[in-house]
């Protein structure tokens, strides 16, 4: 559950608050200070306290950054974000709006980053040094100083499970990217359908308090359809692919039988 500062206002620096420069926000964040001074610009980052000439940010920044970060990564557009933050410090159904703010941000993965030394992830991926470098160019893990990070520790999982039944690092590798690259542009429709269908027409009636739950209630519930549709959809392909391949194999068997009954003439 989010803090509820990070949506309403902003209070005032208090004495022996934690406050930290532009780049030390920006690092705890894991953004860029040029990231921060657009978001300032754009209107979703309040200005910092001031001491002196200097701009010092507090736990209340912090946690608004946070929130538009995570809204960035579900691919909605600053100016939704703007229009959230100006709602709630317009001072509208705050408990209504912190809904939304939960629905639109709450995490979609139960386990967090997992991170291995070079070596561990390397033993991993049966010592393949090429499997390992693709690994990393394709989004799978990132190297963080001398550890292989990944973002998602369960996909990697069912693909380890692939390793254990006899497929090379590198065919592992290379199938679970593709996955991945597939489900990246489904989740990008989604939310695009999400946000063109529902939370656009939302933020242009003004964001009215009496329709927040029911929209933050529509959003909770497109993770699970989003599922079921995909899982639906590729049980569906599964089947017709497979019955492809099937009838290819039968016919290749029948022709191989065929040239063992009739020998060609020698």
């Amino acid at each position: 559950m989010l803090h509820s500062v990070s949506i309403g206002a902003y209070p005032e620096a208090m004495v022996g608050e934690d406050l930290w420069t532009i780049d030390e926000l920006a690092q705890k964040a894991g953004t860029t200070v040029r990231k921060v001074r657009v978001y300032h610009d754009r209107g979703v980052l309040r200005p910092p306290h001031r001491k002196g000439r200097v701009g010092l940010y507090g736990p209340e920044h912090l946690h608004r950054l946070q929130l538009v970060l995570r809204m960035l990564r579900r691919g909605y557009p600053l100016a939704v974000i703007r229009e959230l933050v100006e709602a709630a410090e317009a001072q509208r159904d705050i408990g209504s709006v912190l809904g939304l703010e939960e629905a639109l941000t709450a995490p979609y993965m139960s386990e967090g980053p997992r991170r291995y030394t070079a070596a561990a992830f390397r033993e991993l991926l049966g010592r393949e040094d090429v499997a390992v470098a693709r690994a990393v160019e394709t989004g799978i893990a990132a190297v963080d100083g001398g550890e292989i990070v990944v973002a998602n520790p369960r996909l990697l999982d069912v693909a380890l499970e692939l390793l254990e039944e006899g497929f090379s690092s590198r065919a592992m590798v290379d199938i679970t990217a593709e996955i991945k690259d597939a489900m990246n542009d489904l989740a990008r429709r989604c939310v695009a359908f999400v946000n063109d269908n529902l939370i656009a027409d939302f933020v242009e009636a003004g964001m009215p308090a009496a329709d927040a739950e029911r929209v933050a209630g529509i959003i909770q519930r497109m993770r699970p359809r989003a599922e079921a549709a995909a899982d639906a959809a590729l049980a569906e392909a599964m089947e017709r692919y497979s019955d492809a391949v099937f009838t290819e194999t039968a016919s290749r068997l029948a022709s191989q039988a065929s040239r063992r009954r009739n020998p060609p003439a020698s």
